[in-house]
């Protein structure tokens, strides 16, 4: 059976950003006058839940900083200013393989599909850093934390793009980071390689259908067990 669509997932699929998000994240908490300081082993363990202020939520609740709504949104949108503005200044490319899978899934009149639940400003970031490498024209819907109701991994936002690409879940191939980002297109139904990020590749990706470093080789090559799954 031939996919009719390959369906990018978070930013950390596309591009390395999980180190730049850290330190935006130790700035924007050291400027709250908060003593937290995520190393990257600590920012990895942090990574196994899904969403930003999640994790302050939590953060806040297990030490007693009694953080507000409002003063985890702050630190949150400070944060994501940080990392935004360092994204664009260049701090990253497309990870291997992306470009040449979705120039592939294009020749072969597939749609295309990026199914993100951050928010839009870092999705804006990454393309601005890509530039004409991967742009928004490429893809045929792309999904943002605005469109669903529950993030990862639940797996609303696979199922907002699949019906807007009106395609069934079995047609669809999906690439993600993060084992809970996996675990929402696994439970939307979706096949999924996942390709670890450099903080994420401790995880347990036990769902994945494949499981691969990157999506091709140092010579630019994709992975020839990716291509298959496309058949």
């Amino acid at each position: 059976m031939t996919m009719k669509a390959v369906l990018f997932g978070s930013i950390g699929a596309v591009v390395e950003s999980s180190d730049i998000q850290r330190r935006a994240y130790n700035q924007a908490l050291r400027e709250a006058g908060l003593n937290w300081e995520w190393d990257r082993n600590v920012y990895a363990d942090l990574l196994e839940q899904s969403g930003g202020k999640d994790r302050l939520s939590t953060l806040s609740a297990a030490t007693g900083a009694g953080l507000t709504s409002d003063q985890i949104d702050a630190i949150h949108a400070r944060k994501t200013e940080i990392a935004c503005a360092e994204v664009v200044a260049g701090g990253v490319s497309a990870r291997p393989g992306v470009v040449a899978l979705a120039k592939l899934a294009k020749e072969r009149g597939m749609k295309l599909g990026f199914v993100t639940t951050t928010y839009q400003p870092n999705i804006d970031a990454v393309f601005a850093a890509l530039g004409e490498d991967l742009t928004p024209a490429d893809f045929d819907h792309i999904v943002d934390r605005e469109a669903v109701t529950n993030g990862k991994p639940a797996p609303d936002a696979y199922r907002n793009v699949l019906a807007a690409l009106g395609i069934d879940a079995a047609d669809a191939l999906a690439i993600e980071d993060t084992a809970l980002s996996v675990m929402s297109a696994k439970r939307a139904g979706v096949a999924t390689v996942a390709t670890p990020g450099a903080i994420t590749g401790g995880q347990d990706f036990w769902q994945a259908d494949l499981v691969v470093p990157a999506l091709a080789s140092d010579d630019g090559t994709l992975d020839p067990r990716i291509v298959a799954l496309l058949d």
